[in-house]
């Protein structure tokens, strides 16, 4: 396990939290635990943060995969994994709660670590990828992180369940996400190919005038600060996010 020394030597890179830095560590160790179960690819935000974009993505406070594996085998691989990285790390944890229903599943780990103890989310969706799935890395950000690779989502189909979401629901770090990717160049072509996909799939439109709503500014205003301020710094403008999002949208609408 790392020291607090160099929790608080992150923290002030980031300028983040001691408690936000070290829940971001310990993901990165129950990562290595679940990269072991077959059939599960890691996704969502936190895949951009430990994968992809290390030292610039905003942090995040859960894990998102996709899994075609029984939810019960998953379950019942926990003990295990939580032994593994308990003897590799010196990180305890436990499981604190399950849910699950057909197409979704999610577990509340509490671990014990530096600081003392909190909790995490692992969330796990029926919905398979449907792009090429990559075998990536985990960024060696931190000094313990052991060596080796999980099954991943492309950045493009990230983008497309991010802009997905935008539909779903109304949350500051989506549409926090989406303006940071739509400012890269990933592939538009096979972006839009996605995006169809993914709509198709849930059966819904994609459509400017829901992602972007008149009360828009109002109905995140009050979470936009409170919380990305905990997973990023610094926070942008909410009105710039907006604008930008717009123009950058606009392009991948068929």
């Amino acid at each position: 396990m790392i020291d607090r020394r160099e929790l608080l030597e992150k923290a002030r890179e980031r300028n983040l939290t001691l408690g936000m830095i070290e829940k971001d560590y310990v993901l990165g160790w129950l990562l290595f635990g679940l990269a072991g179960i077959k059939g599960m690819t890691f996704k969502g935000g936190t895949a951009l943060s430990k994968i992809y974009f290390p030292r610039v993505w905003r942090l995040s406070e859960d894990l998102d995969f996709v899994s075609t594996r029984d939810f019960g085998e998953i379950t019942g691989s926990m003990e295990t994994i939580f032994s593994k990285v308990r003897d590799l790390s010196g990180i305890s944890l436990r499981m604190k709660s399950r849910y699950s229903n057909p197409e979704y599943l999610q577990l509340k780990i509490q671990y014990e670590a530096v600081l003392g103890r909190n909790w995490v989310k692992i969330d796990v969706t029926r919905e398979a990828p449907i792009d090429r799935v990559l075998n990536k890395k985990l960024s060696q950000i931190y000094s313990d992180y052991p060596s080796f690779n999980i099954r991943v989502e492309s950045v493009e189909e990230i983008c497309a369940q991010k802009i997905r979401s935008l539909l779903e629901r109304k949350k500051s770090r989506d549409y926090y996400d989406v303006w940071q990717l739509v400012q890269m160049r990933l592939d538009k072509a096979r972006l839009k190919a996605l995006l169809a996909k993914k709509f198709e799939y849930k059966g819904i439109e994609f459509s400017l005038d829901r992602i972007f709503p008149e009360d828009l500014f109002d109905i995140l205003k009050g979470y936009w600060e409170r919380e990305l301020g905990r997973l990023v710094y610094p926070v942008p403008e909410l009105e710039k996010v907006i604008s930008d999002l717009k123009r950058g949208l606009g392009t991948l609408q068929c």
